[in-house]
């Protein structure tokens, strides 16, 4: 049989699967999948599929390459099933080793695929695995034996363009291999780049396949200085699974208006006899200021935490905007069904539903009801809904200074720690929304509305599903206005990666795909909760119109180890610290400021010389600086303690006047560079307390103040990274 080119019709596809099917590998035959693949426009080798003992073709130029074709042999090269570098006459020798080879591992030697041998390259695997969720998960990395050795692989998520296959190229190790390094052979990227986008481009292979078809390995593709060829493929068939997490969203326009500034609040499930959480969200609210009306759902009690009580929701007058939900979960649709026409927002914080195997089909008698009502439904299983200018908590004591920041999370618990460290560390919230099961009010939908929502400047997601992720994904790559994006995703571990018959679906774990997801959505992913707020921070404290270029830092302030230090956590962070051009060196010694001093970058100055003006000094260092460079940030470092306690009883507030000394130096600078500022502490009473007032009076300048380099270099990289995004032309001025 010959390796066709000829377009393959969809019936022809399925005839391929069904036979695939019949075989024990549960695979297409080499020759089958290259057939596929060239009628793609994806390079392979010349070659035929020949009966044991057929002649080979006069077409075919030597040397050659001879493939064992058996029903039940997955990898051929483990059986003896490859044969490199023979003849046309040394094929019936080669045919009856390879017979024995392949009878002594239990196999059958059915045929043979005998084709050109490709000329040397580098050895490429692109692979892609179907996942229930996030369809065809796109694997790109060193090929051959080496993607087992080593596993410098990138993922990506199909459909890919050509900036998407860069990025995940540029992101293998084996990346300078690729490019030639110590004389090698320079790989010919463009053309490997085109074969990656005829499988998984928008209009590729993997979105002509059928769901049967479940993983595919192209290992290895050799690529040379002049092209990129796949001399091996396999493609495996599967039973399709379900996404267990699908549901149905609304396709309307919801406005989350109501949602976020409530006038009218019900709240079902609060006790006139034990005080529970119901109970709580009433006291939090009317202690955090809540203006609008309460009404408690009680069928039961005339009054409620000093409030009248209604029957059910069938006694409204007027719609509510948002109702509390906190009953049991068996009583929650019925309670709701009550309310038809009457409740725009309905969050369920009562658990019990698909989050368990019992109680999927209440979850899904839930989300009838609601929808049968006109409700829309958050959660069920999460916590509530924090607005700070709504004045709505689920937190008591709820910090409610109305910022730009709004974060959605799937949990309900760490919806808690987001509001409470984040508030500690200078974030003032738009709003905290805890989705749980997202039944109906989905993660996509709610990031769709905030990237339309002037009040929101900076978003934060705390995700635990990659199929929820997928959904976020697809909303930012076809958003027409970016902002910034910080993602901290649970249950990034190694498990996750499947028992598969691909290298790409053994590869293919957790771990590898929420990094391959953030790359491709522009998304900050970041490992802890301290570390999501840092990033917040810092993104919301920063006027992100400036538009920084590269990835240069300069660091600046007392103490050269602390200097080396955050040089190294800012390189952990992809951050350079180069030294400063020789002319700008020269100005900065040229000032008047007494000796010790190191100008190089990072800039590190004793004690003495921040005292000179009081600390205004400062202005005259990073007037210098950033009238001659343009560095991505610049970081100023001050050990308050040593500062004060040397230097406050002779020259003042020198911490103070050397944070004001900043801001004048990029005001009137107007450099494209980011100020961060670290204030490091003793760990005294006192220091500590100067310290929060010196982080207040930085912030309201817009500069973000960190505790440690580690935090610092961090916020640089998340800054950095969604400047990116926020800078590039947006999709309606690219005209997509």
């Amino acid at each position: 049989m010959s390796i066709a080119t000829a377009q393959q019709s969809s019936g022809s596809i399925l005839e391929l699967i069904a036979q695939a099917k019949t075989r024990e590998s549960a695979m297409f035959t080499e020759a089958e999948g290259k057939t596929l693949l060239s009628s793609f426009g994806i390079d392979t080798p010349q070659g035929v599929e020949l009966e044991l003992g057929a002649p080979v073709p006069q077409h075919l130029r030597e040397p050659l390459v001879v493939k064992a074709v058996s029903k039940t042999l997955v990898h051929k090269s483990d059986a003896g099933g490859v044969k490199v570098g023979i003849t046309a006459a040394e094929l019936p020798a080669v045919t009856e080793a390879m017979k024995a080879s392949l009878a002594a591992a239990g196999h059958q030697l059915e045929g043979v695929l005998v084709e050109e041998m490709i000329p040397a390259g580098h050895e490429i695997i692109v692979g892609a695995v179907r996942a229930p969720g996030l369809g065809w998960t796109v694997m790109v990395g060193l090929g051959g034996i080496l993607v087992e050795v080593f596993e410098d692989v990138a993922f990506g998520l199909a459909p890919l363009n050509d900036t998407q296959i860069l990025g995940m190229l540029n992101e293998l190790k084996g990346m300078k291999v690729l490019d030639g390094a110590r004389g090698g052979i320079k790989a010919d990227i463009p053309a490997l780049v085109d074969l990656i986008g005829k499988l998984a481009g928008p209009h590729g292979l993997l979105a002509a396949l059928p769901d049967d078809v479940q993983e595919i390995d192209l290992n290895p593709i050799i690529v040379s200085e002049s092209r990129a060829v796949a001399v091996d493929a396999r493609f495996v068939v599967g039973k399709v699974e379900e996404d267990a997490a699908a549901t149905t969203r609304s396709a309307s326009t919801t406005d989350f208006s109501p949602l976020f500034r409530p006038a009218r609040i019900a709240v079902l499930g609060a006790s006139g006899k034990r005080p529970n959480m119901a109970n709580r969200f009433i006291q939090n609210i009317t202690a955090g200021g809540f203006a609008g009306t309460i009404i408690p759902v009680n069928p039961t009690a005339d009054t409620l935490e000093g409030l009248p009580a209604i029957g059910s929701l069938a006694e409204l007058t007027e719609p509510v905007d948002y109702a509390f939900v906190a009953l049991p979960g068996g009583r929650v649709a019925q309670a709701l069904s009550t309310g038809k026409g009457m409740v725009r927002f309905a969050q369920v914080v009562s658990s019990g539903f698909g989050e368990v195997e019992e109680g999927k089909e209440l979850e899904a008698e839930l989300i009838r009801t609601v929808k049968d009502a006109g409700i829309r439904l958050i959660g069920p299983n999460c916590l509530g809904t924090h607005s700070s200018a709504g004045k709505l908590s689920f937190v008591p004591q709820a910090p409610l200074t109305a910022g730009t920041t709004a974060v959605i999370s799937q949990s309900g618990g760490l919806s808690v720690d987001i509001l409470r460290v984040g508030a500690a560390s200078g974030i003032d919230f738009h709003s905290v929304v805890s989705i749980g099961n997202s039944a109906d009010v989905s993660a996509a939908e709610l990031l769709a509305a905030h990237l339309e929502d002037d009040e929101v400047q900076v978003i934060g997601l705390y995700l635990e599903s990659l199929s929820i992720a997928r959904d976020v994904m697809d909303v930012l790559t076809t958003a027409v206005t970016r902002k910034p994006v910080v993602l901290l995703a649970g249950g990034r571990t190694q498990g996750g990666s499947r028992a598969a018959t691909s290298h790409t679906g053994a590869l293919a774990g957790n771990h590898r795909l929420w990094p391959a997801i953030a790359r491709q959505a522009g998304i900050t992913l970041v490992d802890s909760i301290g570390d999501f707020a840092s990033a917040l921070h810092a993104l919301s404290t920063l006027d992100l119109s400036v538009k920084p270029a590269g990835n240069e830092a300069v660091l600046f302030g007392n103490g050269g180890g602390a200097s080396v230090l955050g040089a190294d956590a800012l390189d952990r962070q992809g951050i350079s610290t180069t030294p400063l051009p020789d002319a700008i060196i020269a100005e900065l010694e040229s000032l008047e400021v007494p000796p010790g001093n190191g100008f190089h970058n990072p800039i590190d100055v004793p004690a003495g010389t921040l005292a000179v003006k009081k600390g205004a000094v400062a202005e005259d260092i990073l007037g210098v600086v950033l009238g001659g460079t343009e560095p991505a940030v610049l970081i100023t470092h001050l050990n308050v303690g040593i500062i004060q306690r040397n230097l406050g009883a002779t020259h003042g507030d020198v911490t103070g006047t050397i944070i004001d000394s900043i801001a004048v130096a990029r005001d009137k600078s107007k450099s494209n560079t980011h100020q961060i500022l670290v204030l490091k502490t003793d760990g005294s009473e006192d220091t500590e307390a100067m310290i929060t007032d010196y982080s207040a009076r930085a912030r309201k300048i817009n500069i973000p103040v960190f505790a440690t380099f580690e935090d610092a270099a961090l916020a640089t990289r998340a800054v950095l990274e969604q400047s990116i995004q926020i800078h590039q032309p947006t999709l309606s001025a690219k005209g997509k």
